[in-house]
Order: structure tokens, then C-alpha cells, then sequence
């Protein structure tokens, strides 16, 4: 069980009446995160991940792994370095260019810091190949730094240099095959996004340097965002918006509204589109070789971070899905030499932290703050900047027969009126909540929030 006191956490505290010069910090996200200690930058379009940040990517890969193998995928780990030579072959690196990030060896061969790795993976597939029929449908994924030159990096994690990310590739016998892996991995996704609880939409969007014949990404909405949607108000279709005016709903008549939106996610079915120049091939029914069929998937994990907290926080406090909080339940205990303290010392609260974790299925999600010698009322106020889902308050309740405590929840702005439970309550409330299963997403259902 962890300590507040004890969490490496560098917060910046600002003056109140200070004048604030820095005139790069350009979205909520970058500015609360930056100055509640959760990343640190250490230059242009670089950061540090501080531990609570940490924890939050871990629970939000862990989410993924678990979704993305529900779909069939096998994890792998592939070099950060590809062989430029392999993006020549597929002429992205002509393409791409100014982006890539390249270096060259002792031996003057050069590489690239991989963005993406379609060619690293037609290439593995080659190697080992031709793959017999039998062997397919095959889905392998990663999660990995990549990099990128942006141009201008700005908003923090939403457009950095380095960032993580899910990668995940399908090899295919077939464009029905295809197809068939596609619809699954979409279905993973949904069920993904459905557990973040966030507004996402699934958005036809052209291949572009990528290529292949289909493509979409999947849209978080978010005013800071540099993409605009046309999104329905009735039926909550979306669309890319590619021109200024809205336009009326092919589905219900009504009058789209623009609105802005961060890309999450995108998912392609690149055909032969690097198996070909690279020979990745399987061998068919026929025993001839063909060039396989691929498709590919990603989902920005850093940027994911970023962008639930510009969709979720207000402009001065954090707020999460309650599924990648940093601890879900923080627990303040009494001011030092109150009332309180006497009847409900440090003991008491450790003891609290302790069932909490062990029988109410929080296991290292329940943080302490022990800082005593603060009043319970500046406590909170730390508590609802940095938005921990659930408070619980050992207040003046705890000097009554039984005890009870104070049970807050974190809303939009600030925290819900709090209601008194006994420790048994309590435990069982939060008891309750923690082995709720999430409602699987079904995936013949289709989704009235995406657009063919």
C-alpha cells in the first residue's frame, strides 16, 4: 500500500498572482499533467513518464493485451530500428521522408527509428516463409515506443516524438480473410472504448501513405482536438469533415454539427501493399505462392492518456476513467491532534487501507494520505486536482458507535455530497463495484456511433 508522502510526484506549484510567460503549454491536458507531476518534458517533444503516469499507461496496457488477445492476437516484440533498405522496397521512404527518424552505424548502414513497423513485419514473415495456408488467419501485435520528427510538436502527449504505441499486424489467405480479422479487432476496440467510457467514434478516413483498401480511425472527442468530425446530435453518426459547413444526416435528416476530435486509433487492410515488394508469401491450397494478405492496427497509448484527460478533466482539476486512474480510492484520514485523531489515529486508517485492498478486490489501487499535520479540507482540495475516482474521508463520523465514513465520488467538476457508511458498508460497496463485469460488445451489433 502506497503513501502519498512517498510518491516521486514534482509538482509545480504556481503563485496566484504569477504571469504565466510559457506560452508552449497549449492544451488542458499538457498543463495539468505537466503541473501536477505526472510527466516532465526533456525537450521539444519529449517526456519523462513520472510514476503515476506510469501506472496509468500500465492499467491502460493492460486493458489493451487483454482486449487485443481476446481477438486472437500473439504478442511479439520487434527492434525499434528497421532497415531503411526494407522501407526503399516499399517506396515509404520517399513517402514519408521528413519524418522518419534516421541513424546510420559504424558500418554506414542505415536505419530508421520505426514510426510503424508494416515493412519489419513483411520482412519476419519472408524470413520464415512462405507460410502454409493452415497457418492463417495469423494476428501478432506489440507495444513499443515509436518515433517521429514532428515538425511542430505541441499539446504535450498529444503530438510528441516519442510515444507509445499498440501495433498489432494480420496476415491473410485471402481479402475475405481479411475482412473477417478486421471486424474483429473493430470489436476489440469497441470493447476497449466501451470500458474507458469515453466518446469515441469509428470514422471512415483514407489510407493515405499507408495504402490499402480500407481504412478508418477512431475519433476521441475534445476541443483541443486538431481533427473535426460532422457528428449527428439525434442519431450520434459521425463523419470526417472535409469542408467548413455541416451537412445534413444521411441517416435521420438532421443537421450535423462540427465538432473537434483527437485520433486514437486507425486500422487499415493493406492487401499485398508490402508483402509483395517484400516476398512475404504463404503457400495456398494449390501449394503456389501468393503474396499474403495484411492488414494492421494501432492505438497511440501515450496519446490515449493525453486525450481522456482533455475529454474528461476541467481546466483545474485531472479526471479519469475510473478504469486507469492512478489509485482508485485515496483515503484521508484526521487532522493530527483532533478529536478524530484520538478516537481514529493512523492505525486505524492503515488498518482500513489494509481490508480495503485485501477484501475489497482493490489490491494496489488504495493510496494513503498521510499527511496529518494538513487539514482534511486542504487534503481534498489536493485530492480533486489530481481527480482519484473514489475518496474516502475519516471525519467526524469515525468518533461515533459504529464509525462511519465519509464515501466520495469524483464528478465533472469537484465531488459528489458524500454518503456515510459503516466499515462493513463500505467495504462492501466498494467490494461490489470492483468485481462488476463489464458488458461484452457484441459483434454482430452495429454501432449507431460509426459510420460504414
Amino acid at each position: 500500500m502506497r503513501y502519498l508522502s512517498q510518491i516521486f510526484q514534482p509538482v509545480l506549484t504556481i503563485p496566484k498572482d504569477a504571469i504565466i510567460k510559457n506560452t508552449e503549454i497549449t492544451c488542458k491536458s499538457q498543463k495539468l499533467l505537466l503541473e501536477c507531476g505526472l510527466v516532465r518534458p526533456t525537450g521539444s517533444g519529449l517526456f519523462t513518464i513520472l510514476p503515476l503516469a506510469r501506472r496509468v499507461l500500465n492499467k491502460l496496457e493492460a486493458l489493451v493485451i487483454r482486449c487485443i488477445e481476446e481477438a486472437g492476437a500473439q504478442r511479439m516484440s520487434l527492434p525499434s530500428l528497421t532497415a531503411a533498405r526494407l522501407w526503399e522496397k516499399t517506396g515509404r521512404l520517399q513517402d514519408v521522408g521528413a519524418e522518419l527518424m534516421k541513424v546510420e552505424d559504424r558500418h554506414g548502414k542505415k536505419y530508421i527509428l520505426s514510426p510503424t513497423h508494416e515493412e519489419a513485419v513483411a520482412d519476419l514473415l519472408a524470413d520464415v516463409g512462405p507460410l502454409s495456408y493452415k497457418q492463417l488467419p495469423l494476428l501478432l501485435y506489440q507495444i513499443s515506443n515509436k518515433y517521429r520528427d514532428e515538425p511542430r510538436p505541441k499539446h504535450g502527449l498529444l503530438r510528441s516524438r516519442e510515444f507509445s504505441m499498440l501495433d498489432a499486424y494480420g496476415a491473410h489467405a485471402s481479402p475475405e480473410c481479411a475482412k473477417e480479422t478486421y471486424e474483429r479487432v473493430t470489436n476489440a476496440y469497441r470493447k476497449l472504448f466501451q470500458t474507458l467510457e469515453l466518446p469515441i467514434y469509428r470514422v471512415a478516413a483514407p489510407s493515405g501513405a499507408m495504402g490499402g483498401s480500407l481504412s478508418h480511425e477512431w475519433q476521441l472527442l475534445a476541443d483541443a482536438g486538431e481533427d473535426t468530425l460532422q457528428l449527428c446530435p439525434e442519431c450520434k453518426s459521425a463523419m470526417r469533415s472535409e469542408q467548413d459547413s455541416s451537412r445534413q444526416c444521411v441517416r435521420c435528416a438532421s443537421e450535423m454539427q462540427l465538432v473537434n476530435s483527437i485520433e486514437v486509433g486507425h486500422t487499415f487492410v493493406l492487401g499485398a501493399r508490402y508483402s509483395e515488394p517484400l516476398r512475404a508469401h504463404y503457400a495456398a491450397v494449390d501449394a503456389a505462392s501468393t503474396p499474403l494478405h495484411m492488414s494492421c492496427y494501432g492505438i497511440g497509448i501515450t496519446r490515449l492518456l493525453a486525450a481522456s484527460v482533455e475529454a474528461l478533466a476541467n481546466d483545474k482539476a485531472l479526471r479519469w476513467p475510473e478504469a486507469i486512474a492512478p489509485y482508485r480510492v485515496l483515503i484521508i484520514g484526521p487532522k493530527e491532534g483532533s478529536k478524530e485523531w484520538a478516537v481514529h489515529g493512523w492505525e486505524e486508517v492503515q488498518g482500513l487501507g489494509e481490508e480495503l485492498e485485501n477484501e475489497a478486490g482493490l489490491y494496489s489501487d488504495v493510496v494513503l494520505d498521510d499527511r496529518h499535520t494538513h487539514t482534511i479540507g486542504r487534503r481534498m482540495k489536493a485530492a480533486d486536482r489530481m481527480g482519484y475516482p473514489i475518496i474516502v474521508v475519516c471525519g467526524r463520523s469515525t468518533t461515533e458507535q459504529p464509525p462511519r465514513y465519509e464515501l466520495y465520488r469524483s464528478k465533472r467538476v469537484g465531488y459528489s455530497a458524500p454518503v456515510l457508511l459503516t466499515r462493513a458498508e463500505l467495504l462492501a460497496t466498494l467490494a461490489t463495484e470492483a468485481n462488476v463485469t463489464k458488458v461484452e460488445v457484441n459483434p454482430k451489433e452495429i454501432c449507431a456511433a460509426e459510420s460504414s
